[in-house]
C-alpha cells in the first residue's frame, strides 16, 4: 500500500490500448485515483477494487483484459486473490503491485500464478512497458503518441559531447546497419527462429537507445519480450510492423 508517486505527467502517454478495460485491486484510495488517471489519459477504461476479495467479486461482470493487483492488501491479499482468480479460470494477464522487491517476493507472485510484477513507486516507462507486454493492441499508434523524433535530448547531446555532426554521423551508421532488420524480422518469424528474433530486437533496442530513439528502443523491448514469452505471431507481427514504420520515417527523414 506504498504511494505511487506522480512522476509520469511529463511522459508520453501511449494511445495504442483505447478501449481496453484494466481491473486495477488497490487498498490505498490516492494509489487507485491516481493510476485510473493515468490509465485513463490513454483511453484505458478503470475498473477499481480496494480489497483482493471485491477484485474477486468484480472479475466476472468487469471482463478486464488484464488486472493490477496490490500484493499487501487487508481482507484478502493479492497473493490469495490471485490463485482465488486463477482457480475461477481467468487466463488474462495479473501483473502484481508491491513496493517489496526482493527475487523472493516477485517469486512468490508468480508462483501464485501472477504473470508479471511492477515495483512501487511506479515509473512511467515501466507501466506503459507492463502494458506493451501483455495487451494486444488496438491499432496502429497515434502519430503524437511514438514518434521517432522522440529522444532524451540532454544525455544523448551529453553522450556525443554535444557534437552534432557526430550525432548525425552515428544515425547515418544507425539506418545503415538497422534499416533492413524488419525484413530480417519478418523472415526469422516465417522460418521460427526465435532466438534469431530475440537476439536481432535486443540489438535494436540498444542501439536506438544509444542515439536517442526512445521510442524505436521501447518497441524493440517489447518485441523481445513478446518473442521470448513465444505470443502469438500476430502480436511480433504487429510490433514488427510499427518498428518498420519508425525506421522508414527515421531513413525518410534525413
Amino acid at each position: 500500500m506504498t504511494a505511487i508517486e506522480p512522476s509520469m505527467l511529463s511522459v508520453p502517454v501511449p494511445q495504442e490500448f483505447r478501449g481496453r478495460r484494466i481491473l486495477v485491486a488497490e487498498d490505498n484510495a490516492f494509489n487507485r485515483t491516481i493510476i485510473s488517471q493515468w490509465l485513463a489519459m490513454a483511453g484505458i477504461e478503470v475498473v477499481l477494487a480496494g480489497t483482493g476479495g471485491e477484485a474477486c467479486s468484480a472479475l466476472v461482470a468487469a471482463d478486464p483484459d488484464l488486472v493490477f493487483m496490490d500484493v499487501r492488501m487487508p481482507d484478502m491479499d493479492g497473493i490469495e486473490a490471485t490463485r482465488h482468480i486463477r482457480k475461477s479460470g481467468f487466463s488474462k494477464p495479473i501483473v502484481g503491485l508491491s513496493a517489496a522487491t526482493s527475487n523472493a517476493d516477485q517469486t512468490a507472485c508468480l508462483d501464485a500464478g501472477m504473470n508479471d510484477f511492477l515495483a512501487k513507486p511506479i515509473d512511467a516507462d515501466e507501466l506503459w512497458g507492463c502494458l506493451t507486454r501483455w495487451l494486444q493492441p488496438c491499432g496502429r499508434p497515434e502519430a503524437d503518441a511514438r514518434t521517432v523524433d522522440e529522444s532524451s535530448g540532454t544525455e544523448v547531446e551529453t553522450r556525443f559531447l554535444g557534437n552534432a555532426g557526430s550525432l548525425a554521423r552515428a544515425r547515418e551508421a544507425f539506418i545503415a546497419c538497422h534499416r533492413d532488420d524488419c525484413m530480417q524480422l519478418r523472415n526469422m518469424l516465417a522460418e521460427g527462429d526465435c532466438t534469431g528474433m530475440a537476439n536481432l530486437a535486443h540489438a535494436l533496442k540498444g542501439s536506438a537507445a544509444t542515439i536517442g530513439l526512445e521510442a524505436l528502443s521501447k518497441l524493440a523491448l517489447a518485441l523481445e519480450k513478446k518473442i521470448q514469452m513465444q505470443a502469438d505471431t500476430d502480436e511480433v507481427l504487429q510490433l514488427i510492423n510499427w518498428i518498420d514504420n519508425q525506421l522508414a520515417h527515421l531513413v525518410e527523414s534525413r
